[in-house]
């Protein structure tokens, strides 16, 4: 569409690292996208964050499916081969995915009830990583990365072993948390 960048945040933690990134992606040029949560966390503090509703429709059933959408990931899963198929779409390029995950970890290590695991099961986040990876974008997965990102930023220094490195990194961090909740289920009917 246009050559400006644009990040798709979705962040479960609300904190400085993200309202940190958010700055530093916005002075650097890019269009920020965030889950509604994390549009409106930025957006109160003085970041454009446009809500992915504005693209793919309002949250539902019950806030469960926002960014699990056609649009976002012909966004993160399109080759240069495919530019005019998403001008024709509508759909922007998204260049960048940060995502924080439910804490589901916290769940089963507090001892939750299934309610309560099933409840802090992050289904969109995993998949936008996921996406991200298989698409070749820049995909954060920890505020860990981000003072590294932030260098790397400034200098403009995105090259292919780091963009390498933090796809491995998501596709870890998605395996882990998977791992997580199918050893919950499975002492369930141990």
């Amino acid at each position: 569409m246009c050559g400006m960048k644009t990040a798709l945040l979705a962040s479960y933690e609300k904190d400085a690292a993200l309202l940190s990134l958010g700055k530093s992606l916005t002075d650097a040029g890019w269009e920020l996208l965030g889950s509604a949560g994390t549009a409106k966390y930025l957006s109160d503090n003085g970041v454009t964050c446009r809500d992915v509703a504005e693209l793919v429709g309002p949250p539902i059933l019950g806030h469960r499916v926002v960014t699990l959408s056609r649009e976002l990931h012909a966004g993160l899963l399109a080759t240069d081969a495919d530019a005019a198929e998403l001008k024709k779409l509508g759909v922007r390029r998204i260049d960048l995915v940060y995502v924080t995950l439910y804490p589901l970890e916290q769940a089963v290590a507090n001892g939750g009830t299934p309610a309560e695991v099933i409840e802090k099961t992050d289904i969109g986040g995993p998949t936008l990583l996921r996406a991200a990876a298989k698409g070749g974008r820049l995909v954060l997965s920890s505020p860990a990365q981000l003072h590294e990102f932030g260098q790397r930023l400034a200098a403009s220094a995105f090259d292919e072993r780091y963009r390498i490195a933090l796809a491995a990194a998501a596709e870890r961090r998605v395996a882990d948390y998977v791992a997580t909740s199918a050893s919950y289920w499975e002492r369930r009917i141990a």
